[in-house]
């Protein structure tokens, strides 16, 4: 009797260990399939090649109208500025030559710099950098 029951309790084991298995895999697979959703390692690599642009910039503006309390938003903000380094971010203004527009969608991005009469110079991945003629 006792040797049924382990057994059966082993077989129970390796069910449920298959079962996990089966159903971690399945979400592996779902993620991997997944294109909407971006690695929080790959945030910053939307912002490389503006190091060039920026040289010589000590400071540059970084516009968004991302809740900054979502970690994502702030995940991207933090890698851009890691990205760019030694250049700093100035988060929300815009009163430097150069600002990058990263905002919820590339027409609130536009509306924003012809608000404020910038000149789009470059964009990449929904990322808009903005030349501001009066800036400092």
């Amino acid at each position: 009797m006792l040797r049924n029951l382990k057994i059966i309790f082993f077989i129970c084991l390796i069910l449920a260990a298959s079962y996990n298995i089966f159903k971690a895999y399945a979400q592996a697979i779902g993620q991997f399939e997944d294109h909407t959703t971006i690695p929080l390692h790959s945030l910053g690599f939307q912002f490389m090649g503006l190091e060039s642009v920026f040289k010589d910039v000590r400071t540059v503006g970084y516009f968004t109208d991302k809740d900054l309390d979502n970690p994502l938003a702030i995940a991207q903000f933090e890698q851009a500025q890691y990205m760019l380094v030694p250049t700093v971010l100035d988060l929300n203004h815009t009163q430097y030559h150069w600002v990058i527009f990263d905002c919820t969608n590339p027409q609130v991005a536009i509306d924003a710099i012809k608000r404020l009469g910038f000149t789009p110079a470059k964009a990449r991945n929904g990322i808009i950098l903005a030349f501001n003629p009066n800036g400092v």
